[in-house]
């Protein structure tokens, strides 16, 4: 069902859950998966890896780069769509599917928008309503989740994609004023908010503050 779409996934040293990840995308009928391994220290999680393609950075490079290494790759291949994946089993493979029937039925870049309840930390709950707060205020959007990693993209714009700037977490809100100023047709699907008891990669303070400063900036 999903043959013509392409599931990304960056990574950083993993947890034993993008085995999970990998299971469960297999079973919901995803076939085409890129994993892109951001210059970790252990290799061992990927030796068990085998029916996938495992594209490397020497070193750790960031979230933003390794999307744009993955999208370089993708844009080469013979598909109609790529998904953005997390490697940390917060995103329910019943939403991720959602994600993608939405993108075969619209052909438009959609994106997956959480929820932020009060069981969500008060920090990271604070920093995304902030951020998306002020971004649609700069950029006349209604966009209520800025920092989903659930995302399609159609492949006629992942050239594109490569070109936005931003390595880290900002490159996510920099591909979102992409889409924006070009005035992309986005489509929206509301799915669940899941934290585990895992140490993010998302530091609040400073990463907000990068996503913040992002949104401001004029210029790619």
């Amino acid at each position: 069902m999903y043959d013509s779409i392409f599931v990304l996934i960056p990574t950083f040293e993993p947890s034993l859950k993008l085995y999970k990840v990998l299971d469960n995308l297999k079973d919901a009928g995803f076939k085409n998966i890129i994993i892109v391994d951001d210059g970790s220290y252990d290799k061992a999680i990927f030796k068990r890896i085998k029916d996938y393609k495992i594209l490397r950075h020497d070193k750790n490079l960031g979230k933003g780069e390794a999307l744009k290494t993955g999208f370089k790759y993708i844009f080469s291949l013979n598909c109609d769509g790529v998904i953005t994946v997390d490697d940390d089993l917060q995103q329910d493979i019943s939403d991720i599917k959602a994600v993608a029937d939405k993108f075969l039925e619209s052909r438009n870049v959609v994106l997956g928008v959480r929820t932020f309840d009060k069981t969500v930390p008060f920090k990271r709950r604070f920093a995304n309503k902030s951020a998306a707060f002020i971004f649609n205020m700069k950029y006349k959007t209604k966009i209520s989740d800025t920092q989903t990693g659930l995302r399609c993209f159609p492949k006629k714009i992942l050239n594109d994609l490569c070109e936005v700037s931003g390595s880290g977490f900002e490159y996510e809100i920099n591909v979102l004023k992409y889409l924006a100023v070009n005035n992309i047709q986005v489509d929206f699907v509301p799915i669940k908010t899941i934290y585990n008891d895992e140490v993010s990669r998302y530091k609040d303070l400073k990463d907000s503050y990068k996503i913040i400063k992002a949104i401001f900036k004029e210029k790619e």
